[in-house]
């Protein structure tokens, strides 16, 4: 089906305008992840034009598995926000799998946390952040080298942790020009009309927002809850059906779990699983 996209660039937020947002932003300068800025410090001021890629991503991973293979696909590497906190969850395997996806694409993971959450719950803020880093560095084997606070302005909170970069210091939001996409509300038009204005710029997108057909925002996150329905009831199936299964051979799964586990003299390997499932 033929997507018809909007004339005026500031409101196109189809995927197909992000890739030639990305060609763009290559013509006329270098582009950097957190990854690069981690390592370059304030050298990074020494490179004459850039652009940092960031996104901050909200509600959907498979929305940032196509931005990040479209960037991907022209040599940029950006870093991802990730909440442990959203209705998405980066530890199901069907998820983990397509931000491990993201990782060998080249790109990094940063840590998207949220703060007023935190606050809510009484918890300790910067354990909680690092523990949420420790976690993500474990489970996908990376190095997490910036954090960002979720929803800043609502929560009234960043706090930075020592080694890790807070993207909010005002190192990336005064000395680098600052645009971000929010909502599809282009502060001060499409980045793509600043890259003349601006040699530094930190550009911050959010996943969510950017689709093939370019449609409202609003309405792409009525799509995602649809999307994350079918995907749950998916699972639903499949546990059900393994249940079933396991209901069917039950007799013989209660023999093999008492022969492993409760014969006489019987023992187990520590951290050896019991691949026939609980009786």
């Amino acid at each position: 089906m033929k997507v018809t996209r909007p004339a005026e660039p500031a409101k196109d937020f189809s995927t197909e305008h992000y890739r030639e947002i990305v060609a763009a932003i290559r013509q006329t300068h270098q582009t950097l992840c957190f990854r690069d800025l981690h390592r370059l410090g304030r050298e990074v001021f020494d490179i004459p034009k850039f652009v940092v890629m960031r996104h901050d991503v909200e509600f959907s991973i498979p929305a940032a598995l196509r931005m990040a293979e479209i960037e991907a696909e022209q040599g940029v590497q950006s870093t991802f926000f990730l909440l442990q906190t959203s209705d998405y969850n980066p530890f199901e395997e069907e998820e983990a799998v397509q931000i491990r996806r993201i990782l060998e694409l080249g790109h990094d993971l940063g840590l998207h946390y949220d703060a007023a959450l935190f606050e809510r719950l009484n918890l300790d803020p910067l354990a909680t952040a690092k523990a949420q880093i420790d976690l993500f560095e474990a489970f996908f084997q990376t190095r997490i080298h910036a954090m960002s606070s979720h929803m800043p302005m609502r929560s009234g909170k960043t706090f930075s942790i020592p080694g890790v970069i807070d993207t909010y210091d005002p190192m990336y939001l005064t000395e680098m020009k600052y645009i971000s996409d929010s909502t599809q509300s282009w502060r001060e038009g499409v980045v793509t009309e600043n890259l003349a204005k601006y040699n530094h710029i930190h550009l911050l997108t959010h996943e969510y927002i950017w689709h093939p057909g370019s449609w409202d925002w609003s309405a792409l996150l009525f799509v995602e809850v649809q999307d994350k329905f079918q995907r749950a009831w998916k699972r639903a199936e499949n546990f059900i059906n393994m249940y079933r299964e396991g209901l069917r051979m039950r007799a013989e799964k209660d023999r093999l779990f008492k022969e492993r586990y409760m014969a006489p003299g019987s023992k187990t390997e520590s951290g050896s699983g019991d691949s026939t499932g609980k009786p």
